[in-house]
């Protein structure tokens, strides 16, 4: 609820209510912004008040008007580097957003002769199969399914619960961290299940990651397969490893 006798001016205060409600997910990225009047019912302000918020936040980048189809979110795309080596949760939360993530699947199984030779084990070894869904500010952005072989991970079983970032538990309990990752990255259309993990409509793009992450020896740590909603992240590639507009705003906006 805005204040009417605080010192913020109540287009700030809208401005931030809004920015708030877009992070829980109430407004989502890419969609059109209600009207006018349904801003000014539903936030208790003057239509005043409700432009001159929305006037800020297109200038600020958040909103942007379409001529004759009203105002819509901007869609708010974390550029990664395709030879990123952190994790999800470090990736998002070093831009100061919310992450977490729920167990969907988890059990012990034999995998296929093709995923025993990238994890360079034996066909008839124990791995274990983790199906996540992470969010980013409680929306569902990425459904990540991970292969570990059990040998090398005494206990992952158990330790593999609740809310938690593979890249941190492997690396403080078992002293592994990620040296180097084989990728490789198509377009997938979310089928049934996909679709309501991720809240998309069915055959939404979505990015198709298959990755295998190294030790710097050379051994592989795991292999994952994650299918990433488009409006959470774009993928940069660039043959300079230093490249600073990575890490500089740069946003494609359409």
């Amino acid at each position: 609820m805005l204040k009417l006798n605080s010192s913020v001016p109540l287009y700030e205060q809208l401005m931030n209510a809004i920015r708030a409600d877009i992070d829980r997910g109430i407004f989502k990225s890419g969609s059109k912004m209600p009207s006018e009047a349904e801003l000014e019912e539903q936030y208790k302000v003057s239509r005043i008040t409700v432009r001159r918020a929305i006037k800020e936040l297109c200038d600020e980048d958040v909103l942007v008007k379409k001529q004759g189809k009203g105002t819509f979110i901007l869609q708010n795309i974390t550029p990664i580097p395709f030879s990123c080596n952190l994790g999800f949760h470090d990736v998002f939360e070093s831009k100061g957003m919310a992450v977490s993530s729920k167990i969907v699947e988890k059990r012990i199984l034999k995998v296929k002769k093709g995923l025993a030779e990238d994890l360079k084990i034996k066909a008839d070894d124990d791995v274990l199969l983790v199906k996540r869904v992470l969010y980013v500010a409680s929306c569902p952005k990425m459904v990540d399914v991970v292969y570990l072989p059990v040998k090398l991970y005494p206990g992952i079983y158990e330790k593999v619960e609740g809310d938690f970032s593979l890249f941190r538990l492997l690396k403080s309990v078992y002293g592994v961290e990620s040296f180097q990752q084989y990728k490789v990255m198509k377009v997938k259309g979310a089928d049934n299940e996909l679709a309501e993990l991720l809240n998309v409509k069915e055959n939404t793009p979505l990015f198709d990651m298959y990755k295998v992450s190294y030790m710097s020896d050379g051994s592989p740590i795991h292999i994952s397969i994650s299918y990433i909603s488009g409006d959470a992240a774009s993928y940069v590639i660039s043959g300079e490893e230093n490249n600073r507009q990575f890490y500089s705003g740069f946003n494609w906006k359409v």
